[in-house]
C-alpha cells in the first residue's frame, strides 16, 4: 500500500521527538515529560464520586475543576481522552461527549442565544440541520442554509447578528469539500465562530484549527474510535471557548462514560494506520466506480476530474474512507446493488474496520430538493470502506454491479 503524501498545511511529517508526527502522537499514551513507571494504557476509573479529607479540600476540588470531584463535572479517564483529541487537533483544549450529536448540540447551546443568526452549509448532516431548524429555531435562533462551497454566497449571507458559521467538510453524505481557510477569512474579522464538523476526515487527514476554525467537531464513534463499539463525540478548540462548552455540558449532562472513553483512547492508537489503509482503498474503489458504465456519478474528495479534487488535495492529506456514488438506474437499482453485496454489510454509520453501505436518502437525509433532484439523490449509495483486502472488496462490488 502506498502511504498518503504529506500536506504542507496539515499534519506535517516530523523527525523532531519534541514535536512528533501524528503517527507518533496517536500511539503514545503520555506526552508530558520523561518516562516513568506508569501504565501504557490509561486505566478505567469507574468511580462517579471522590472522597476528600476536609470540607475546605472539597471546596477547593470543586472550584479547581479537578477531574476527581463528580463524574458529570469531569473524570480522569474522560479527561485523558479529551486531552488526546486536543493533541491530535493541535488545540488548546478538548472535551468528549456521549455522542456526536451531544457534542454538536452542547456546543451550539454554549454560544447561541435568542436573536442570533447562523450560516450553515446546506449539505450539513441531516440531524444537525433538524436541530437548527427545530429546537434552536424555537429558541429564537435563525439559520440560513446555503452552498458554502461558494465563499461569495457565504459573505452575502452574513449579518450583524450572525454568531456562527457552521460547515461539514467533507459533508455527509455527498462529500462536499468546503474551503476552510476562506470560511475563516470571512468569520474571523467579524468575530464569528467557525465550527467545522471534520468527522469524515479525522485529525489525521485534516486539521481545521490550523486553517482558521475556532472549533472542530467529531462524531468520534466513526474514524476516531474506529471499531463500531462505542458511541461518542468530541470537540477541540480555544481554551476560553471550551470553558463555555464545558459549562453547557455539565448542565446538560452530555458526558461520556469512562468505559467509552477507554475504548476511544484504544481506537485512537490505530487511527493513523487505519485511515491510511481506508483512504488508499477508497481511492482505488472510487476510480473503479468512475469507470463503470452502470455508475452515473462518484463523489470522492481526491478523485481526479471531480469539482472538489483540487481543494480536497490541498486541504486534506487523503480523500478519506467514504465513497458516495449514484447508480444510473436510480433508487431501485441501488437497493438491488446493496442486496447483492456479500462482504459489505448493509448498516448505518461509518469509519469502522468493516465495510458498510447504505442508501442515505432512504434514511436521515430526507431531501427538500425539487422532486427531480430528490429522485436522483435516492440513487446514491454511501460506502464506508473498511480494512478488508482491496481485491476482495472490488470483487464484491463488481459482482453486485453485474
Amino acid at each position: 500500500m502506498t502511504s498518503l503524501p504529506p500536506s504542507s498545511e496539515t499534519a506535517p511529517v516530523s523527525r523532531d521527538p519534541v514535536n512528533p508526527s501524528l503517527h507518533t502522537v496517536t500511539v503514545q499514551t503520555y506526552r508530558d515529560g520523561p518516562h516513568g513507571n506508569r501504565p501504557h494504557t490509561i486505566p478505567i476509573d469507574r468511580s462517579v464520586t471522590y472522597e476528600v479529607t476536609s470540607a475546605e479540600e472539597h471546596r477547593r476540588v470543586f472550584r479547581s475543576r479537578a477531574p476527581t470531584f463528580y463524574q458529570r463535572f469531569g473524570h480522569p479517564t474522560t479527561t485523558a481522552a479529551a486531552e488526546k483529541v486536543a493533541q491530535l487537533e493541535g488545540a488548546e483544549a478538548g472535551l468528549v461527549f456521549g455522542s456526536g450529536m451531544g457534542a454538536i448540540a452542547t456546543s451550539f447551546l454554549a454560544v447561541l442565544r435568542s436573536g442570533d443568526h447562523v450560516v450553515a452549509h446546506a449539505g450539513t448532516f441531516d440531524q444537525t440541520r433538524k436541530l437548527l431548524e427545530g429546537p434552536l429555531a424555537g429558541l429564537g435562533v435563525a439559520t440560513t442554509f446555503l452552498d458554502a462551497r461558494d465563499p461569495a454566497d457565504v459573505a452575502r449571507a452574513l449579518r450583524r447578528e450572525t454568531r456562527l458559521l457552521y460547515v461539514d467538510s467533507p459533508s455527509n453524505p455527498l462529500l462536499d469539500v468546503i474551503d476552510l481557510r476562506a470560511m475563516a477569512e470571512l468569520a474571523r474579522p467579524r468575530g464569528i465562530e467557525l465550527f467545522v464538523d471534520s468527522t469524515f476526515a479525522s485529525p489525521f487527514l485534516q486539521q481545521p484549527l490550523a486553517l482558521g476554525a475556532t472549533l472542530v467537531v467529531h462524531s468520534a464513534t466513526k474514524f476516531l474510535a474506529g471499531h463500531s463499539d462505542v458511541m461518542c463525540g468530541a470537540v477541540a478548540g480555544r481554551a476560553d471557548l471550551l470553558d463555555r462548552i464545558r459549562v453547557s455540558q455539565v448542565l446538560l449532562g452530555t458526558i461520556l462514560d469512562p468505559q467509552g472513553a477507554s475504548l476511544l483512547l484504544r481506537g485512537i492508537k490505530t487511527l493513523g494506520v487505519r485511515i491510511e489503509r481506508q483512504s488508499a482503498s477508497a481511492l482505488q474503489i472510487a476510480r473503479y466506480l468512475a469507470g463503470h458504465l452502470g455508475v452515473a456519478e462518484v463523489r470522492y474528495p481526491w478523485l481526479k476530474g471531480t469539482p472538489d479534487e483540487a481543494l480536497g488535495r490541498r486541504q486534506m492529506r487523503g480523500g478519506g474512507g467514504v465513497v458516495t456514488f449514484r447508480l444510473a438506474g436510480g433508487r431501485d437499482l441501488a437497493a438491488r446493488f446493496l442486496d447483492r453485496l456479500q462482504l459489505v454489510a448493509i448498516a448505518t454509520s461509518l469509519g469502522g474496520v468493516e465495510s458498510v453501505a447504505e442508501l442515505p436518502y432512504d434514511l436521515d437525509f430526507d431531501s427538500d430538493a425539487p422532486e427531480a433532484e430528490a429522485d436522483l439523490r435516492r440513487g446514491f449509495v454511501r460506502l464506508s470502506v473498511g480494512l478488508e483486502d482491496l481485491d476482495d472488496l472490488l470483487g464484491d462490488i463488481d459482482r453486485a454491479l453485474a
